[in-house]
């Protein structure tokens, strides 16, 4: 049967047919993933692309007739039914037959007319697989199998070469060494050429690494024999290195019978180079020789690789060549640093030596000839060249070294501003270095402007005329601010696009940290704490002006900057308690203005930070008037609660509650009569609570967190004081509070009395309930009582909900007080016949509910 038979149907040969093999045309059986006649992969992806090359032939089958008939003059005659319409039709691995057709008429149906348009969409593999899914393969996979089985063999070749190397070397004499060794090369490496000839690629890769490995050991041998000389094993390894590198790049070169070249002695070549390189090191003092040599080895492999068409061998070569390379700059780069004088670098050093690194540099792009590779690469070579020039100013004083790094730096920042965009890259890796190394001498620098100011800051002090003092600074100071800027001009360059709103920017961020280096430098002499601190404050000052006339996250970062800025220069005056206060006075004004002037972003900053500037402001305050810790927790609670009280928003209430509460403890462990402090913090942390809630209508759930503080205020200074009658100190607060609510009612009728009156309410009968609980039977009860039937009185004819509620409730608990002591007096059925009424009630209270509903629901089913 021929391979390609075509299937007739009306007179019409079709080609592709989703119901037989496509190559021995025989049925498939629904589902199959092979075809059982010939074993065709019928699921295989060939077989999508196979499907649909024959398809496409069917309908120029179809063209062509269609032409043919209309060349010749004759009629048209229907054309058959295209490929896909009859898959579509036809079920999983039977034969094709039209829908709607009898089953002994399926075959003898003229199929419809091709219509005319786009052809149908390509049908789903042999037979059907978009609606039979494949079956998922598991476990290994065929191909993997040899490839694991020949490496587990060449493996276990070498090992078996070795061990009887080992073992039988000492009985064999120098002819027998010979003879076995080249043998065993010999026989391995033919073998895998003719395997490789044969088709068998990977049994071929898997014997020439056999072959290579007895090569390397052939040399080892060698070398253990005394014949390469007395060098150890250092020449051992150079020459049997370099014989399996040449080998392998020979082998790789080799095409054997037309097959594709081997890719196992490429990879080995590189390893090899490798091998020679580090042994080469070990029998050699001239190690930049050597790294230079073997580099330029590896460059000239590249190079015929790259003729050659041999990417692995390529690769492999260049791996081999980046270890000489680093090898050679490192130690290079590691002498010039030990001894960086100009006779020591030129004359006896190793300054040609990275110069010739940095040639090197060049040599991939010019390989490759990529353009962007190239400039890469003279981007690192210039910074080689910069690093080896430069270093002899490394062996002199700071000052000197900071102004070479500087001078060159801003040289190249320069170069980067200056040159086209097509060769910007060539300055960016020296100005990246550059700015490294002027950011760690900035970084050295302010490091001891911050630790001489620490060596003054003993707390607050009530005196303004303090003068930094301490260490010498290790770098020159003068240099703090050039070595800011010049990183920043290399950033703005690097990441914008030159545009003046952009340059604005940076401008900006340069004058912002050409201010702090300012002040950072003042601090590294011996001057008045004042010096920094104005120009910390200033600086401040302005860049939150600046936030105020811009917008966006221009505005934003600004913004964040005075903050961080103001806060900078407080820490900075802490020293002095009157200079603190007028600094964090400065801060808190320009934050407030944030808040409320600024743009989203900016309102925020300004707002998060208001409050801690505004409680370091007071507590210096505090102290600069003679005060002391202990006196610090309730001032500063009063003014950020009149801040929040003012500015009811979350992003400064938050703040202000964190500062207060970290003021608190400070204060309490300071004081004398913790009790009486806390009750008192208590109390004004309640009464600004409670007014925050009465002001403002978003904070009316205010009202219970001060009920709340006030009550624990209460009981604070009850407890402390060991006091029988708390009304003396209860009553005229909540006497207070209640003509605050009442006021506020009278001037917003939105005000309800539980926001307005329920605070005051329960200070004024809480308290008194915990005695009358205690004691039940006295005036205090008498009068408490009679005070709650006047609340529930008047709030149910004012209806008014919180004096009803808290006459009602504090009420019940008297009389369930007054009631406690006499319960055992009754006989036990009266308990039980209350419990009887009481379940009676209940019951028919819920039985006459129920009925009520279903009458509902009867009433309802009526409804049409």
């Amino acid at each position: 049967m021929p391979a390609w038979r075509l299937v007739w149907l009306n007179g019409s040969m079709r080609y592709a047919d989703p119901a037989l093999c496509p190559d021995c045309r025989s049925p498939l059986p629904t589902g199959v993933p092979v075809c059982p006649t010939c074993q065709l992969l019928v699921r295989h992806p060939l077989a999508v692309d196979l499907f649909r090359t024959l398809r496409r032939a069917d309908e120029l089958v179809v063209e062509l007739r269609t032409a043919s008939t209309a060349f010749h003059g004759q009629p048209a005659a229907p054309a058959p039914a295209a490929a896909p319409a009859a898959a579509t039709a036809a079920p999983l691995g039977g034969p094709l037959v039209p829908p709607g057709a009898a089953p002994a008429q399926k075959r003898a149906v003229p199929p419809p007319p091709r219509p005319a348009g786009p052809p149908a969409p390509p049908l789903p593999p042999y037979p059907g697989a978009a609606m039979a899914p494949a079956p998922e393969r598991r476990g290994v996979a065929s191909a993997s199998v040899p490839k694991i089985l020949l490496g587990l063999g060449a493996f276990c070749l070498l090992v078996a070469s070795v061990i009887f190397l080992a073992v039988s070397w000492s009985a064999l004499g120098v002819g027998g060494r010979t003879a076995v060794l080249a043998g065993l090369t010999l026989t391995a490496g033919t073998s895998a050429l003719l395997l490789h000839r044969a088709g068998l690629r990977i049994a071929g890769e898997s014997l020439i690494v056999v072959a290579l490995g007895l090569l390397a050991l052939d040399v080892f041998g060698a070398g253990a024999s005394g014949w390469l000389g007395d060098g150890g094993d250092g020449v051992t390894a150079c020459v049997a290195g370099l014989v399996v590198a040449v080998a392998g790049i020979v082998l790789g070169l080799v095409r054997v019978g037309g097959e594709p070249r081997l890719v196992a002695p490429q990879v080995i070549a590189g390893i090899g180079t490798a091998v020679a390189y580090f042994g080469t090191l070990d029998v050699t003092d001239h190690q930049l020789l050597v790294g230079h040599v073997f580099t330029a080895l590896a460059i000239g492999a590249i190079l015929l690789a790259r003729s050659q068409d041999l990417p692995v061998l390529a690769w492999s070569q260049a791996v081999a060549g980046s270890f000489a390379w680093l090898g050679a700059s490192g130690l290079a780069l590691t002498d010039s640093l030990t001894e960086p004088d100009l006779h020591q670098l030129w004359i006896d050093g190793s300054g040609w030596s990275l110069l010739v690194s940095a040639a090197v540099l060049l040599v991939p792009g010019l390989v490759v000839r990529n353009r962007g590779l190239l400039l890469a690469g003279a981007s690192f070579a210039a910074m080689v060249v910069t690093v080896v020039v430069t270093l002899p100013s490394v062996d002199t004083d700071t000052t000197t070294v900071g102004l070479v790094a500087v001078a060159v730096t801003a040289a190249w920042v320069l170069v980067l501003g200056l040159l086209p965009r097509s060769f910007r890259t060539i300055a960016i890796a020296p100005s990246a270095v550059g700015s490294a190394i002027l950011a760690g001498f900035s970084l050295v620098t302010v490091v001891v402007a911050f630790a001489r100011w620490a060596d003054l800051s003993t707390g607050f002090e009530r005196r303004f005329d303090l003068t930094i003092g301490g260490e010498n600074p290790v770098t020159e100071p003068l240099l703090l601010v050039p070595s800011l800027l010049v990183p920043i001009a290399f950033i703005a360059l690097l990441v914008s696009a030159r545009r003046r709103d952009h340059l604005a920017i940076w401008a900006q961020v340069a004058a912002i940290a050409a201010g702090i280096g300012a002040a950072a430098t003042l601090a590294s002499y011996d001057v008045t704490l004042a010096l920094p601190v104005a120009v910390l404050t200033l600086v401040a000052l302005g860049a939150a002006a600046a936030a105020l006339m811009t917008t966006g996250g221009r505005a934003a970062g600004l913004g964040v900057a005075a903050t961080f800025t103001a806060g900078a220069a407080s820490i900075a005056a802490v020293p002095s308690a009157p200079m603190t206060a007028i600094v964090a006075g400065l801060a808190t004004a320009s934050a407030v203005v944030l808040a409320l002037r600024g743009t989203e972003a900016v309102r925020m900053s300004g707002a998060l930070s208001a409050a801690p500037f505004l409680g370091l402001a007071t507590s210096a305050s505090v102290y600069a008037f003679g005060g002391d810790a202990a006196w610090v927790a309730i001032p500063v609670l009063l003014a950020v609660g009149l801040l929040a009280l003012g500015r009811p928003r979350i992003e400064i209430e938050l703040p202000a509650v964190a500062v207060a509460l970290i003021t608190f403890p400070i204060s309490g462990a300071e004081t004398t009569d913790a009790g009486g402090y806390t009750a008192l913090w208590l109390t004004v942390a309640g009464f600004v609570f409670c007014a925050s809630a009465l002001i403002h209508e978003s904070r009316r759930f205010g009202a219970w967190i001060g009920a709340a503080l006030l009550l624990l205020a209460t009981w604070v200074r009850l407890a402390d004081l060991e006091v029988e009658a708390p009304e003396a100190y209860t009553l005229p607060l909540a006497v207070a509070l209640l003509a605050f609510g009442l006021w506020r009612m009278q001037k917003s009728d939105t005000v309800g009395t539980a926001e307005a009156l329920l605070p005051g309410l329960l200070l004024g009968t809480i308290p008194s309930l915990l005695w009358v609980i205690g004691d039940p039977v006295s005036l205090r009860a008498l009068l408490l009582g009679g005070v709650c039937l006047a609340l529930t009185i008047a709030g149910a004819s004012l209806r008014w909900s919180a004096p009803l509620l808290v006459g009602a409730t504090v009420g019940a608990i008297i009389v369930f007080r007054e009631i406690g002591a006499y319960p055992g007096e009754f006989p036990k059925w009266v308990w039980i016949g209350f419990a009887g009424v009481l379940l009676t009630v209940v019951g028919i209270t819920w039985e006459r509910q129920l009925l009520e509903v279903r009458k509902v629901v009867g009433y309802l089913g009526r409804l049409r």
